[in-house]
């Protein structure tokens, strides 16, 4: 079976530089390695999704030469996977994870946790996040048969509890969100397996699930996948560029402009990644320079 990679972002708005040195790594790498190239719109949290996003993304990965390989499952659209499509799969993988006794449910709220960490039972991570004392973990894992664990979630599901995953390291984390949403450490792993995904190169800002990611994989009987991170873009105060730090959309506008957004890429690139892979990827580099620009109306 052929490798493959893919990008993943969500439709929360349009594509900004930070996202464009990660896309154009990832696309490099596949590239220079003969690895096929997927796209895949994560848009599992339709509260924070901005209408038209999916779309305009597409258009901005076009405009900057990154395309994609087509994904032709009845789940895609334009080529690529759409994970809102995904519901059923996400369910019997935590079916799954409930009958081995690796899910429970939890229905701590933001208050308790927060209390947790006020009372010296708990700290954050390194992202931020509350490390889950484990207040509703089960003393030991239940195994029940696949006929049990569908019931089981089916009632939790009513009752509008959250669920978490048993990891064996004790950071245990949510797969899936008390209003019902699907949380992005299950999603991505499910897809990466539905995908056949063999290799992954994203922002070392995910560097803190990469372990989650392993055990969940391995519980679920999936396949290991290479991954590797690149540094994020930062704006002047040392934050990631981000929708919520006002990072500026990607212009799609002019061939000029484009040309000047995929040299900040590369130049980053170079600056941050190893000697040995910008040597690997410097071919597809050069090809992509020598391709076509077209440039589109604005994109906002």
């Amino acid at each position: 079976m052929r490798a493959s990679s893919r990008f993943a972002p969500s439709p929360t708005g349009p594509l900004h530089l930070g996202s464009l040195v990660t896309a154009l790594a990832s696309w490099l790498d596949a590239r220079a390695n003969g690895q096929y190239w997927y796209l895949r719109i994560e848009d599992l949290d339709p509260p924070r999704e901005e209408p038209g996003a999916s779309d305009l993304i597409m258009q901005q990965l076009k405009a900057h030469g990154l395309k994609w390989d087509v994904w032709s499952g009845s789940d895609a659209r334009s080529g690529a996977l759409f994970q809102s499509n995904r519901h059923d799969a996400y369910v019997a993988a935590l079916e799954q994870l409930i009958a081995q006794g690796q899910a429970y449910p939890c229905t701590c709220s933001r208050k308790k946790l927060q209390y947790a960490i006020d009372s010296g039972k708990t700290t954050h991570n390194p992202d931020g996040e509350i490390i889950y004392p484990g207040y509703c973990r089960p003393a030991q894992p239940e195994g029940l048969s696949a006929p049990q664990a569908a019931l089981i979630f089916r009632q939790q599901d009513r009752d509008g509890c959250a669920w978490r995953f048993r990891s064996p390291s004790g950071d245990d984390f949510v797969i899936r969100r008390a209003d019902g949403l699907w949380a992005y450490h299950l999603a991505v792993v499910v897809d990466d397996g539905y995908q056949g995904i063999t290799h992954v190169l994203r922002g070392d800002d995910l560097l803190h699930a990469a372990p989650r990611h392993q055990v969940l994989r391995e519980a679920l009987g999936l396949p290991p996948i290479a991954v590797q991170h690149v540094p994020v873009v930062k704006n002047d105060q040392g934050e990631k560029l981000s929708k919520q730090t006002k990072a500026p959309p990607l212009r799609t506008d002019s061939q000029e402009v484009i040309r000047l957004q995929l040299e900040f890429a590369w130049s980053h690139l170079e600056f941050q990644m190893p000697r040995g892979w910008i040597a690997r990827v410097s071919g597809s580099w050069k090809r992509l320079q020598q391709q076509p620009i077209r440039a589109y109306p604005p994109a906002l």
